[in-house]
């Protein structure tokens, strides 16, 4: 298990040093990974990529609700009760789910079934999250970390350094992360296909030597911060989604 505290400069995000000539994922050109910190509000650029992500009222809607029925039941939910949750009819909310901004940011079965929204799901993958002894999942690093937050949560991340093999497991108390390990956030966000193409390169690693190799072994543009250093602005992209009457997430 690693819990290793990374070095960051001055507090601030720190950039893939080694990817200045890396492809942007969105357009497949070459970029610097090293923006940073936004000026005006001192969050990593990568995080306001996200924040720069307009969901319509009804998508809202339906995502808050999808993600409370599998955070609640962690199992797959039928598309009556979703609609029914989301105040609205079927048909409504497969208009919803067949745009395509929407389409990549949902988990579905062969039978249509809700199995994963904004970032939770109940399906294995590489980041597993304990919500109040519950056990579900999460599409990505940044998900588990905003999700725990948001819902100010006791909890547990389990996860695995991509380069070294290392177990990773962070513990969380009232949605404060106890621990500590860095994360990697891909750059070019622009909320499609987030599912399948930037959340499987949004990862943690054990220290920032590990997520820089990771990231210039595959050319990658973005961003390494630590989870404490994160950790309020995740919770923030997460609280439109677990509590509605706040006002992002992927």
């Amino acid at each position: 298990m690693t819990t290793t505290t990374p070095t960051t400069s001055s507090n601030a995000a720190t950039c893939c040093t080694q990817a200045t000539n890396a492809p942007s994922p969105s357009s497949g050109t070459r970029g610097s990974c090293c923006s940073a910190t936004t000026a005006d509000t001192g969050a990593p650029s990568s995080i306001e990529e996200i924040k720069a992500q307009v969901t319509p009222p009804e998508v809202a809607v339906a995502r808050s609700a999808g993600f409370r029925l599998l955070l609640e039941t962690g199992a797959p939910v039928e598309m009556t009760s979703w609609a029914a949750a989301s105040g609205m009819n079927e048909d409504v909310l497969q208009d919803i789910l067949d745009r395509p901004n929407v389409a990549g940011r949902v988990e579905l079965d062969d039978q249509g079934r809700l199995l994963g929204i904004a970032g939770l799901t109940i399906e294995p993958t590489h980041h597993k999250i304990t919500v109040d002894g519950e056990e579900r999942w999460t599409w990505c690093a940044l998900d588990a970390v905003g999700i725990l937050g948001a819902l100010e949560s006791d909890g547990t991340i389990r996860s695995v350094d991509p380069h070294s093999g290392d177990s990773i497991e962070i513990a969380f108390q009232s949605g404060e992360p106890t621990g500590d390990a860095v994360l990697f956030i891909l750059g070019g966000y622009d909320g499609t296909g987030a599912r399948d193409n930037w959340c499987p390169l949004v990862n943690f690693f054990a220290n920032r030597h590990d997520a820089e190799a990771w990231a210039t072994e595959r050319e990658l543009a973005g961003e390494i911060v630590s989870i404490r250093q994160i950790s309020e602005e995740a919770a923030a992209l997460w609280r439109p989604v677990t509590d509605p009457t706040s006002s992002q997430a992927s």
